[in-house]
């Protein structure tokens, strides 16, 4: 498909993030999740109540969203150049876990982000987790199918 792995990574990224919100949009309007991920990530640019309370909220969210979505994939294309490219859909397995660890657990938890207290329902963490699970396989599936063809198996 596209040769530039940058261009590649960020299309995958985009990709992996509309396969995830087929997941997460309807955990949110069930009450079963407090906030999207785009809550978390407009919220460091906006006040706590507005990322999903407001048209601007709405906006703010879903580019802040898909822009870290983007550059997820990118750092995913990255880290198979140097890893191979073998295996891709465990290495992304690998990443979702790595990303519900890191983007979840210890982003969140900075100042800069106002939506950081914790869930009070203990099942929601494990729903984010299975959100950024589906997140990575996405992307592993993606690059797997359209990424470029060299020594993968």
């Amino acid at each position: 498909m596209l040769r530039d792995r940058l261009l590649f990574g960020a299309l995958a990224g985009l990709v992996a993030n509309q396969i995830m919100d087929l997941f997460e949009y309807p955990l949110w309007k069930l009450k079963a999740i407090k906030y999207m991920l785009g809550h978390y990530a407009a919220s460091i640019f906006l006040s706590a109540e507005t990322p999903h309370h407001t048209q601007i909220g709405a906006v703010v969210s879903f580019l802040a969203d898909n822009i870290y979505s983007t550059s997820l994939g990118v750092l995913f294309l990255f880290l198979l150049s140097v890893t191979g490219e073998r295996f891709i859909l465990a290495k992304g397995f690998i990443y979702g876990l790595f990303l519900w660890f890191f983007s979840y657990g210890v982003l969140r938890s900075l100042s800069v982000v106002q939506l950081r207290e914790v869930p009070a329902n203990s099942w929601e963490i494990v729903l984010y987790l299975l959100l950024h699970l589906v997140y990575g396989l996405a992307l592993g599936w993606f690059t797997q199918k359209y990424g470029p063809e060299e020594k993968r198996d």
